[in-house]
């Protein structure tokens, strides 16, 4: 028996078992001594990461010479030109709004936590603004493998102008996800009547405001030309800004309250679950 026993003890699988046993081990005191992995540090990683997501997105704009963006009104043979003359920027714009639309999530479910911890607030709010915030990654996922086929091979010119279509217009078109995320918080912001609010009232109404700048994008399925296109001064350029200010707000505000949070989240904790447990 204990000759089996020793045996068995030098085995492959044994040893393996071993080492696992003592990486965890060493992974779980060293967590135990790091400050690191704290709710704080989290939802500084969540706001750091919505950034990220905007500054790839910019950077993409930037790698496949879409500032200023190309026109509808462009030839085949001119789209066609255009992206085979940047076609490495072009290439390497599909990772770069890839993670632009990952990255959005852990910012949306950051406004969605804060949400909640409005006092009295309709958890249907902190649910629906996450849920159009899950939604609305795919306007950014989706364009990303139209761009990708683009110069995946030659298809010349035609074809090419009927993917680069594809892509702006989905790309625009699934705008009212946004309008949605952007109007919850509003309802939050101007339905908590704390003394200290989550969001202020000056950020509720520029998330209720925005929006509004987001409808010029109805319309560039049948727009060639003009301020309703695509390349347009409303549809691409006034709502870029409105939404970078929208979303310089949102950041501004999550900022200043996890700077005020204390480390260990113990207040933050107790407030949250007393939201939550109130009808």
């Amino acid at each position: 028996m204990t000759s089996t026993t020793g045996k068995q003890n030098r085995s492959p699988v044994a040893r393996v078992s071993r080492m696992l046993d003592s990486l965890e081990s060493l992974l779980h005191r060293l967590c135990l001594r790091s400050n690191i992995f704290t709710r704080k540090k989290w939802q500084y990683f969540c706001l750091l990461s919505g950034q990220l997501s905007f500054l790839c997105a910019f950077m993409v704009l930037v790698a496949a010479g879409f500032l200023p963006p190309m026109k509808p009104t462009w030839s085949a043979e001119r789209v066609h030109e255009h992206y085979f003359s940047h076609k490495e920027g072009v290439r390497a714009s599909v990772p770069l709004l890839l993670l632009s639309g990952g990255l959005y999530l852990p910012f949306a479910a950051l406004l969605s936590k804060h949400l909640r911890q409005i006092p009295g607030i309709d958890p249907i709010l902190a649910d629906l603004q996450l849920a159009a915030g899950a939604a609305g990654i795919f306007s950014i996922m989706v364009p990303a493998s139209f761009l990708g086929l683009i110069t995946f091979r030659d298809y010349g010119p035609e074809l090419t102008l009927l993917i680069s279509d594809q892509f702006w217009l989905n790309f625009f078109l699934p705008w009212p996800t946004f309008l949605i995320q952007a109007w919850t918080v509003s309802w939050a912001a101007f339905a908590d009547t704390s003394e200290n609010p989550v969001f202020s009232k000056t950020v509720g109404l520029i998330n209720f405001v925005v929006p509004f700048f987001y409808l010029s994008l109805t319309g560039v399925h049948v727009q060639h030309d003009g301020p309703y296109a695509w390349s347009g001064a409303l549809t691409f350029w006034v709502a870029a800004v409105a939404f970078g200010v929208q979303i310089g707000a949102d950041t501004n505000c999550l900022f200043r309250r996890i700077r005020a949070m204390p480390e260990d989240g113990g207040i933050e904790h107790v407030e949250e679950v007393h939201c939550i447990a109130r009808p």
